[in-house]
Formats: C-alpha cells, structure tokens, sequence
C-alpha cells in the first residue's frame, strides 16, 4: 500500500522520525461566512471625504466616529438594536459638498399673545421616530415655546454623557418659526417624519398651535459610483449591503457590484437592502418593487411609518441577520424588529395592502395592537427570468439564502477533504492510503452531505435526490468532474388553508 504523504519527502535520507496532521476528516465546516455592511453618510464635521472599510462594535464608536445623529451613526444604532453579535461593517461615503441639506419649519402660536400659555404643560413631538418632549410653562409666549423646542432638538448627547435621542436634524429659533436642517446633504433628508401627539392621549398645551412645513428641498445624494465603493468593497464577502440611500442610481450600482458577485466563478454572493426615504406611502413603495426585479435586492416596506427609510432598513436587517446565520431556511416572519416606530392606527396596512406589496417586490413588516413591528415576509423583487417569462424561483430571501449555503457548505467540504486529490473513474485497485477522487466517491460524499442538510431542514426528499443525481468525469476535461445536484429545497410555512364545512 502507498500512502499519499504531504510534508514528508520521498526521497529523504536523514534518520528522522516524522509525522504530519491530516485534518480533513475532522472538520466540521462550522458557520458560513456572515459579515453585514452599512453605507451611510457620516457628518461633514467627521469626515469630509469618503472613508474606509471600518468594523465597528459599539454605539458610542458610531456616535464617535460618524456623528451623533448622522445618517451613518443611526443606522448603526438601528441595526445593533436588533443584534449586538452580527459582525458589521460599514463604508462612510461623504456628502456631496454640491447638494443641499433638505429644510423644513415649525411654526407656534400662542392664543393670548399678550398673556402666553395659560398653564404649564409638554409639547410631544416625534422627529424622525424619535420622541422629544419639550416642557413650555405658563406666561410662554410663541417666541418663548420656539426657542425651547430649538433647544431640545438641539440637546445632542456626548461621548461621556450619551442622548439616546440623537436627532437627524439641527434646529434654530427666529420669533415663533423653528427651521429644521437635516444633518446630512441629500435626498436622505426630504419628507422626514416631523409630528406631534402621536402616542394616545397626547395633545398639544391648552393655547397652543403648531403649523409644519414638511422638510423638502434637499439635494442629490452622495454617487456610489463616484465614490467607487466597488473598489474599496474588492475582495470582501458581504452577506448583506444596507444602502442608506434610495436613490436609484446608487442602487443600480450597488445592484451591478453584487450580480458580479454572484457567479460561481466568484460565489461571494449578497443581498442589498434598503427603504424609501421621503414618500412612503404604499404606493410610493408599489411603485419602486415593480420597477425592479432582482434577487439581490430587497426593500425593506412599512408604510408611513415615523421612522426614516435608511433607518428601517438597518433594523430591518439587523433583525434578519443573525436567524438567517444560524438557518438560511428559518421563515423570516413574526420577529420583532427593534428601533422602527409602527404607523398610525389609521395609516396600518391591512390584508390586501400587504398582499400588493409582497407582489410588487416589497419586503413587508406588521403591527400588533402596542405598537410592536413585526417581520411579515421577507421576498426579493424577482419577478422574471432571463427570457422575460414569469418566475418565482427566487421569490423569497430564504430560498436565496439556503442555496448560498448549500454551494458554500459543499464547496468547503470538497475542498477541506481533497486539496491535493487525483482523479480517476471508478473501477481501479488504488491503495487504501491514496486519495483518489472517483464518480462513486463523489456520489457518496454528495449523499452524505445532503443527509446532514436534510437533518438541519434545509432540504427534503432525499429518495428522489439519490434517484436523479448525477456524478461523472467531464468528458470534455480529464481534470474535472461533474455534479448534478437536484436538490428539493425547504419550504417556509407562511399560509394555512383550512375550510370548515358544518351542519
């Protein structure tokens, strides 16, 4: 017998007694590769050109490095709300010093200008989703009232006495007027949800009146194109790309970097996530799913929620991550996503407003009666395939995320197991010690491993699947051998179809 030795040389002469490790029936394989990135704005004061590839670990690194309340930190703060183990990364990419930051006003008016506010009382604003009461007291004048509430939009919080309510805007007071500027330059800032008394119960100060001037008039976002994001992302496996802008040029080139990816001469596929910033009504989000149709795109759909769109769909991924990680074939479907305010009551998407979504490509969310968002079911925006026909064979995240890991688990196993193998058909006497790779081991290897996918749920009947596969040398490449793998994936439990006949 002739044992395949790798350290060890053959033709060696020196006494010696030498042994070497073969650990190829030993591994396990272990998780499958799982970083998350952010692309976000930082603030111009942070940075005021586009930065690095950074890991990040901590709020307090976001709030330090990026900005309290810029686009970039609440993102980070989003997604680390739903997971504080996911492995994030994110690509700071400057504003565009060209562009405009969008601007809005609050206007207050006191009833009795002469003698102010007949009472003590609290302003319940929300920006963005976030909460900011503002106490007024008796005697306030409009003037007095403005420039309170400047101050509390302006409490930002630091690095040794954190704000939780790091506001996306900076406020300034003139008279009775409050002017609200977004923090960051862009498209990012127009429409930000500015309101009051949205908790039950709430009402303004006995006197007082509010008039808004929704936030408008911002600019272009930064271009990823410009700022070369393929570039500097060279290299990198990300699972997820949460883009902070919605804007369909940077989508459309984040798009390309990731179907570039997605080969098998590649296989470092991802998924790019974002939300509508702006108009969020349901059909501002119909309206985007259908001008796409892409596996590696998913937009994150709550509409009319407070909560900006580069927001949610941090927190929406933040959620996803770590269950699609531990099961690619886990049903992303009634789990809590932190950091998103639900809409109105009256404003909730009911049956037939989620069902027009999830059909245009929309990703949905859901509210329980306290306010809590829920993931309702998570689809990408494949529509058709190549020919143009109607397709659903990449209509949900989970089937894209279960064959991800079935080409990663069984590429590491083949090469874990057999590096350095010879090939040659089936039918040869070689010693036990060589590691020859043959059609009837490859068949074997494939079955066992599809074993170990069917105990962890990935996939199902495997009669059929010894039946129909395929393992042979390529009789084209004496150097290759060829897999046809018909694998029966998993299936996510989202519909039970019971009818009840009585007497």
């Amino acid at each position: 017998m002739s044992i395949s030795y790798a350290e060890i040389p053959a033709d060696n002469l020196e006494p010696i007694f030498a042994t070497e490790f073969d650990g190829s029936n030993a591994s396990k394989g272990g998780p499958m590769p799982w970083k998350n990135l952010i692309i976000g704005q930082p603030l111009a004061s942070k940075m005021a050109t586009n930065g690095t590839l950074t890991k990040v670990t901590s709020d307090e690194q976001a709030d330090a490095d990026y900005g309290y309340g810029s686009q970039l930190a609440l993102m980070i703060h989003a997604f680390r709300k739903n997971s504080k183990t996911a492995e994030l990364w994110v690509l700071p990419i400057a504003d565009d010093n060209s562009s405009a930051a969008a601007t809005g006003t609050l206007t207050f008016a006191v009833a009795d200008s002469t003698n102010g506010l007949p009472a003590n009382g609290t302003i319940h604003l929300m920006i963005g989703g976030q909460s900011c009461a503002v106490n007024v007291a008796a005697g306030d004048k409009s003037n007095d009232v403005a420039a309170k509430v400047a101050a509390a939009i302006g409490a930002v919080g630091t690095v040794s006495a954190p704000n939780t309510k790091n506001y996306p805007v900076t406020a300034s007071a003139s008279s009775a007027v409050v002017t609200l500027t977004f923090k960051n330059k862009g498209s990012c800032g127009n429409g930000l949800d500015v309101r009051w008394n949205y908790y039950q119960g709430k009402k303004l100060p006995e006197g007082l009146t509010i008039t808004k001037t929704a936030l408008a008039n911002g600019g272009s976002d930064p271009s990823y194109e410009d700022a070369t994001i393929k570039a500097t992302c060279a290299g990198s496996w990300f699972k997820t790309v949460i883009s902070g802008s919605d804007e369909t040029s940077n989508v459309t080139y984040i798009k390309e970097m990731l179907d570039e990816l997605w080969p098998a001469t590649v296989q470092k596929d991802g998924v790019l996530f974002f939300s509508l910033n702006g108009s969020t009504t349901e059909s501002a989000f119909i309206t985007r799913g259908e001008s796409l149709d892409s596996r590696a795109i998913v937009p994150a759909a709550l509409p009319k929620s407070p909560t900006p769109g580069f927001v949610m769909a941090a927190a929406f991924v933040g959620c996803i991550a770590p269950k699609a990680l531990n099961d690619p074939a886990n049903p992303l479907s009634n789990y809590a996503v932190a950091g998103v305010v639900a809409p109105a009551r009256e404003d909730r998407e009911g049956f037939d407003g989620n069902n027009a979504l999830l059909k245009s490509g929309c990703a949905t969310m859901k509210c329980s009666d306290d306010g809590t968002v829920y993931l309702d079911r998570v689809v990408t925006t494949y529509k058709h395939n190549a020919a143009g026909a109607v397709d659903t064979a990449y209509r949900q995240l989970e089937t894209v995320f279960t064959l991800s890991y079935l080409r990663w688990d069984w590429n590491n196993l083949m090469a874990t197991k057999y590096p350095h193998a010879k090939l040659a058909d089936d039918g040869n006497n070689f010693g036990a010690g060589q590691v020859v790779m043959t059609p009837s081991l490859g068949k074997a290897e494939l079955l066992g491993r599809y074993k170990v996918w069917e105990e962890k749920g990935l996939v199902q009947n495997y009669k059929d699947f010894a039946e129909n596969l395929v393992v042979q040398l390529d009789p084209d490449d004496p150097y290759a051998m060829q897999f046809l793998m018909p694998a029966h994936l998993i299936k996510q439990f989202f519909i039970s179809k019971t009818k009840i006949q009585f007497d």
